[in-house]
């Protein structure tokens, strides 16, 4: 659908708030950073059992949040990742002296899984693809409609005020058939540029053999009114987190 865009990942705009209230731009940069950059975007880096993992914010989407995990296998055996062993915390800080209450945050949130859409998305460019270039049996009938329409019109001796609006009406009924299957070529080719998008930049379930590493999005929903988003990757100690301060500055 879009093409992969790359963002400064530590200085991203974001789309509004709900527009019911304030509207902000968001920003998102690791808490604690490595003082490692790739691509513009500071790397949060965490490591357990010779198995390193490196997290970075990518952008926003309007439902997600997109990071960029690399995992290194170190270890003396094999560690299967999957996109589904992420997730996300949010947390909202309260100043001391702030008698405001806390916003209510949705607890732990999963990583999507890829797999379902780039299988939907498989199917709708089969479908659409189908649909860009078949001719249906209604344009069939349409077709067959025009010429006995045409023969009979040289009996009727039509008038040239009649013949232009026969024809007219002809000419704009193929074009609609013309129309749907250039909607079905375009949505096809959508959907062809989202899939490709999918099997090139996501994360997908994979098994690191020792010495080796992989690399792709994960992505999360949004949680706009968070502060700190705590995301836990697979493979580090219990409680340990990878996190990422959450700025919110008000547009005027």
């Amino acid at each position: 659908m879009r093409s992969v865009r790359t963002l400064l990942a530590s200085l991203t705009l974001a789309a509004a708030l709900p527009a019911c209230g304030p509207s902000y731009f968001l920003t998102m940069h690791p808490s604690s950073g490595s003082g490692t950059w790739a691509n513009g975007a500071e790397i949060a880096r965490q490591q357990h059992d010779s198995l390193e993992v490196r997290l970075s914010f990518v952008r926003y989407e309007a439902s997600r949040l997109i990071f960029e995990a690399e995992l290194r296998n170190r270890s003396g055996h094999d560690f299967t990742v999957s996109p589904t062993d992420f997730y996300l915390q949010p947390v909202a800080t309260q100043p001391v002296a702030s008698t405001a209450p806390a916003p209510v945050l949705p607890g732990r949130l999963t990583a999507f899984d890829p797999e379902p859409n780039i299988q939907e998305l498989r199917q709708r460019i089969e479908v659409e693809s189908a649909e860009a270039t078949k001719v249906s049996a209604a344009e069939v009938l349409t077709s067959l409609s025009h010429t006995v329409e045409n023969v009979a019109a040289i009996k009727k001796k039509e008038t040239k005020e009649q013949i232009s609006a026969r024809e007219n009406r002809q000419q704009n009924e193929n074009a609609s058939f013309d129309s749907q299957r250039l909607r079905a070529a375009a949505a096809a080719e959508q959907h062809r540029a989202q899939l490709g998008e999918l099997e090139g930049q996501a994360l997908r379930r994979t098994t690191l053999e020792t010495g080796r590493a992989v690399r792709g999005y994960v992505y999360f929903p949004r949680a706009d009114m968070a502060d700190v988003i705590r995301v836990s990757a697979p493979g580090l100690a219990p409680g340990t987190t990878l996190d990422f301060t959450q700025t919110r500055t008000q547009q005027h």
